[in-house]
């Protein structure tokens, strides 16, 4: 599929039919068009006004880019963005659109609907029904959100899909993670599942949303916030995990849970000013996994410490 806007234009511009050019393809659907002894096909007028308007979208980036500010570099950058999420819109396509992180939440469950970016997770919605929404545009000025966390579904949802058609959904963002990933990351967030037949199950599209978006952010190394305090983003319920918590899980799930942590932990830039500040004496005493080690670990080296003053 065309990439740029300039690629888009010259795609557009060849979907209608021209008189003496024989059997053709279609560049976007590949289907063949009218040949010299069929009638003619109907001009894609839509594809013409984009190709045009296409050209008019170059040569205003082009002169905002002349400007030297970095306002009219960011204009020049999202209105040829929003140009080639509005033209894969017009073909039925969604790429550019689905690596999009919603500005509001941080998941990469980013939709096109007439003209505009729609988040289908439910946990984002200000209230029940409304989706937030922003025009292509404005993904461009917007930057994507941190995760929020973990969220669960109440009740029976309305987005409940199989975990392979979850997998699906996210290898289309790019940012791909198997079955048995995502098997993984529910079954460690607790995540609800309802069953489908006596061997699989469905889980809410946008609960493993969340978990998702917590978990990329955790990899990629947005675990810490602060020196002082560390923060976890979207990842609090795996890493703080009170006595309570901890005891309404089975003992084999817990040690995975706590390894899980160590392992983002000993991953994270932040980790020696994070493990200072859990270790501090007159610290709060803290519930799971900071710093890389267990609360029994940091009282411990606690203890070592005392001991050798």
């Amino acid at each position: 599929m065309p990439a740029t806007p300039e690629q888009w234009i010259a795609a557009l511009s060849q979907t209608y039919w021209t008189p003496g050019s024989g059997r053709r393809i279609d560049p976007l659907t590949r289907t063949r068009t009218a040949t010299r002894t069929e009638a003619p096909a109907n001009v894609n007028v839509k594809g013409l006004d984009k190709a045009t308007e296409g050209k008019n979208v170059i040569a205003r980036a082009a002169r905002l880019a002349t400007e030297d500010s970095p306002l009219g570099r960011m204009e020049a950058v999202a209105i040829r963005d929003a140009f080639v999420m509005e033209a894969e819109e017009l073909a039925e396509q969604t790429e550019t659109v689905r690596t999009r992180a919603c500005p509001a939440c941080g998941c990469f469950t980013l939709l096109p609907v007439k003209g505009k970016a729609h988040c289908a997770n439910r946990h984002c919605a200000p209230r029940p029904g409304l989706r937030r929404r922003w025009t292509y545009r404005d993904l461009g000025y917007t930057r994507p959100a941190k995760p929020r966390g973990v969220k669960r579904s109440d009740g029976y949802p309305a987005d409940l899909r199989p975990l392979k058609f979850l997998a699906e959904f996210f290898a289309q963002s790019g940012r791909a993670v198997s079955v048995d990933t995502l098997a993984r990351w529910v079954k460690l967030h607790n995540l609800p599942r309802w069953p489908v037949d006596g061997k699989t199950y469905a889980y809410s599209l946008s609960d493993v949303a969340t978990v998702h978006a917590a978990q990329l952010a955790a990899r990629e190394g947005q675990l810490c916030g602060d020196q002082a305090r560390p923060v976890c983003t979207g990842l609090a319920d795996l890493f703080y995990n009170t006595d309570e918590q901890a005891g309404a899980m089975d003992n084999a799930l817990m040690k995975r849970r706590v390894a899980v942590a160590k392992e983002l932990c000993a991953e994270c830039p932040f980790i020696a000013p994070c493990r200072e500040a859990a270790l501090k004496p007159n610290g709060k005493e803290q519930h799971g996994v900071a710093g890389g080690l267990t609360r029994n670990e940091r009282r411990d080296l606690k203890t070592e410490r005392g001991a050798d003053q």
